[in-house]
């Protein structure tokens, strides 16, 4: 005999007291598991939470710019002085970074002397290749062994920075335009006046005693970057110079005429930089936002130097093998790169640069002939 029918309205209580049921198991659940393991919550607030050992660390009265040792006396008082022209109350400009102290700079330049000679021995090594593809008579292998070299050589971007190291990167990396004689300079000896000769024709049996002195100057810089002194200066701005010199000089070939290694050279000219802001990095750190911006545009110039890399076999290819859309995308990512690595000296200054001089005010009596002169142009008008 088949089952009454249930009404309705008793199913609809049927739901309701189950429905209720629920929220009460679910209710004991939860004060069940409180953070503390009892079975009664605890409310929650700031009050009860903040840790009460803890001072405020900006409390009272700061005489020292928060986190450093230098004096906020320095700095006078900024209100909107720092707004309206970047001074202070005692006329030095200022920006709201701290300087840094010089003796910062130690160890991100000992790194870059440690990585620049390793670069300036495997230089050489390649020097001593190029001399035996001469001696051998095989100017192909001559021609690659001289591209390694120079290729080499530039991963030390930073090094013609001053004083004895810039004479012995004239020596080494020079042009003819920097010699008086030009091309045909005795003193013209370096990289590019083999490359002359070994995309000229020359006959390579006459390059071989230019290459033993490369080998020698070489050799010779390896000592004087151990010892050249670096101005903190010099070496923040030297990051954005590698690309610069990059973008104006081999980029357009006026540095490579011969060979045309001008995307070759800008690849290493990157890698160099990318050397300089890594031992740079812990400075940037929390300075502003340079550090990412550098970070992301090297990172993107690099991405565009290995997809043309990969577009002509795994080679550089030479300047003219460079298709419009190649030329104009490298072009592009330069100048962005650029445009970042030019923040970098100033997010890494040492020092509160000086007022620039007010002009000199007009005397009572030439303030008295200008009015008279603009009175006498008012009527003519």
């Amino acid at each position: 005999m088949p089952s009454p029918r249930t009404p309705f309205a008793v199913k609809s209580s049927l739901l309701v007291l189950g429905a209720i049921a629920l929220l009460a198991a679910a209710a004991f659940l939860g004060s069940a598991l409180t953070p503390d393991g009892s079975s009664k919550a605890r409310r929650f607030s700031v009050s009860e939470t903040a840790s009460k050992s803890v001072p405020n660390p900006l409390a009272g009265r700061l005489s020292k710019v928060y986190g450093t040792n230098i004096p906020a006396s320095r700095y006078g008082t900024e209100v909107a002085d720092l707004e309206d022209d970047g001074t202070n109350t005692a006329g030095e400009q200022i920006s709201e970074l701290s300087p840094l102290p010089a003796a910062a700079f130690t160890v991100p330049e000992n790194e870059y002397r440690t990585y620049s000679r390793r670069w300036i021995a495997r230089a050489h090594a390649e020097a001593i290749l190029l001399e035996h593809a001469l001696v051998d008579g095989a100017r192909m292998a001559a021609m690659s062994a001289w591209e390694e070299t120079w290729n080499d050589y530039l991963h030390l971007g930073a090094v013609y920075l001053s004083g004895e190291a810039a004479v012995a990167n004239s020596a080494i990396d020079g042009t003819p335009g920097e010699f008086p004689g030009g091309a045909t300079d005795p003193r013209f000896t370096g990289l590019h006046r083999i490359e002359i000769g070994l995309w000229g024709g020359q006959s390579l049996s006459s390059l071989i005693g230019l290459d033993v002195g490369l080998q020698h100057d070489l050799a010779k810089l390896s000592g004087v970057v151990a010892r050249v002194e670096i101005t903190p200066l010099e070496y923040a701005t030297r990051s954005h110079e590698i690309i610069e010199d990059a973008q104006r000089d081999l980029l357009s070939g006026m540095d490579v005429p011969w060979s045309r290694q001008g995307v070759l050279g800008t690849a290493a000219g990157l890698a160099a930089t990318e050397e300089v802001f890594h031992t740079l990095e812990p400075l940037l750190s929390g300075r502003e936002n340079t550090e990412g911006e550098v970070r992301a545009e090297l990172l993107m110039l690099n991405e565009v130097l290995a997809s043309i890399r990969a577009r002509h076999h795994g080679r550089y290819p030479i300047l003219s093998e460079l298709s419009i859309y190649e030329r104009e995308r490298l072009n592009g990512y330069v100048a962005g790169a650029l445009s970042a690595l030019e923040e970098m000296p100033g997010t890494l200054e040492t020092k509160v640069r000086s007022p620039v001089p007010k002009l000199p005010q007009p005397s009572p009596a030439e303030r008295a002939t200008e009015a008279a002169a603009r009175k006498v142009a008012e009527r003519e008008l």
